[in-house]
């Protein structure tokens, strides 16, 4: 079991490398990938960790690409199960969808960021919280006393989930983005007051005293079912704002809609997963934070943020539509569909995204090879195709260990562990 490699004292338990070749006009960014652009012809990822007790773990990790690298992975992590602090490049997802996050997700480069979270869920209600403040990109267009003011914008992000029902969860997300600069309302009584009273210190209705603003919020409530069964299935949705609507504390504005449906087994050999996301205008630009909400210049959110004009507020459509297959030789094929609309009445006459990918994943002497080939058409209307191959190093030579710090029992719980909280995200 994959999850067994993290149970030793060291041990390197990721490492993939990726060629790929393109041809076409489009460059646009791969969907979740840290922000890797269509051109890229290579990648190369991994985790080295060394656990220093029940209670400590270092973690060395990384993502580069060409024209890019990131420490993702990198952190210090302490705690017991329901108090865990991760200081370093952690990636946050809080959604219950594969495909997008309204909020935070990993379309852009990880982010420094200190956070607080439990792996085992509290009390009987299954509860979960994410608690963390990140360290965005320099940005030199935050508007501040009439003139543009440079620094680091700050985010900061809540998660909280509760599971009062085996395969029945719903949370509620927050996010502000805040500070930077020379901007004030950068201290934690600051942002439990913007926590508290949303529109007070986030909408103010005059543009002539906009400096008090806290800065800028988003918002989501997800769901998540789970139907048992031969055949079992999951239903989820996410509803989120971009700021408040009409200034009132508890209306959400440029609001999305999504929902998605998740087939596991479906006639035994097959897996389906659809998804859908439909958003108003508004999306991941502000008034304040002029180069959006964004890190090294791309969204942090939902992918079709980077799938427009850079700062088009753009309202719009998205779909994807994923069908694998496990052969009975143990290779798995995948074929993979995703098109976006976005709104046509912006000033940019904007083109239906296409993209089809078929892949293909075969274990050969301990490693996964897996090929994929995708081509499509922009929001601009250019055309592009990308073949790639990786490879995950998975033997066993790579856990080097001293021994492990966990007795079988001990690794027994930690299993079932993570089977119980494979029933929420």
């Amino acid at each position: 079991m994959y999850l067994i490699r993290y149970l030793h004292d060291v041990g390197i338990p990721y490492l993939n490398a990726e060629v790929s070749v393109s041809t076409g006009d489009s460059d646009h960014v791969i969907p979740n990938q840290h922000g890797k652009y269509v051109s890229s012809s290579w990648e190369v990822s991994g985790d080295l960790y060394y656990r220093l007790g029940s209670f400590v773990l270092f973690n060395l990790g990384g993502i580069a690409y060409e024209g890019d690298a990131t420490p993702t992975g990198s952190m210090l992590s302490m705690g017991i199960d329901y108090a865990q602090l991760d200081i370093g490049y952690r990636d946050h997802w809080l959604s219950p969808f594969t495909d997008s996050s309204m909020l935070v997700s990993t379309e852009a480069p990880t982010m420094p960021s200190i956070t607080l979270s439990n792996y085992r869920p509290i009390s009987r209600l299954g509860i979960s919280y994410q608690i963390f403040l990140a360290d965005m990109s320099e940005s030199s267009r935050i508007a501040y006393k009439g003139r543009y003011t440079k620094g680091n914008p700050r985010l900061a992000g809540v998660h909280l989930q509760a599971e009062p029902l085996t395969g029945y969860s719903f949370s509620f997300n927050r996010q502000f983005q805040f500070g930077g600069g020379e901007r004030p309302n950068d201290s934690l009584g600051d942002l439990i007051d913007a926590f508290v009273d949303y529109s007070e210190h986030d909408t103010i209705e005059s543009p002539f005293d906009r400096d008090r603003e806290f800065g800028n919020q988003e918002a989501s409530l997800t769901s998540r079912i789970i139907f048992p069964g031969k055949r079992p299935f999951s239903v989820y949705f996410e509803y989120a704002g971009e700021d408040s609507s009409h200034f009132g504390t508890y209306r959400l504005g440029c609001v999305s809609f999504s929902m998605g449906l998740d087939m596991p087994l479906l006639w035994d050999v097959f897996d389906l997963s659809y998804e859908t996301t439909e958003w108003q205008n508004g999306w991941y630009v502000h008034h304040i934070y002029q180069d959006g909400v964004t890190n090294k210049g791309l969204v942090v959110g939902h992918w079709f943020g980077d799938q427009r004009r850079f700062n088009d507020d753009a309202g719009g459509g998205s779909h994807m539509l994923r069908l694998g297959w496990q052969l009975q030789s143990g290779d798995y094929m995948r074929a993979s569909y995703r098109t976006l609309k976005n709104g046509s009445y912006t000033t940019v006459d904007y083109e239906r995204m296409h993209e089809l990918a078929l892949g293909y994943s075969h274990q050969w002497n301990g490693q996964i090879i897996s090929l994929e080939l995708a081509s499509g058409r922009d929001v601009s209307g250019e055309f592009y195709t990308r073949l790639s191959a990786s490879m995950d190093f998975m033997q066993d030579w790579m856990t080097v260990s001293a021994g492990s710090c966990y007795t079988e029992d001990e690794k027994n719980d930690v299993t079932d562990l993570f089977v119980d909280m494979g029933m929420s995200y």
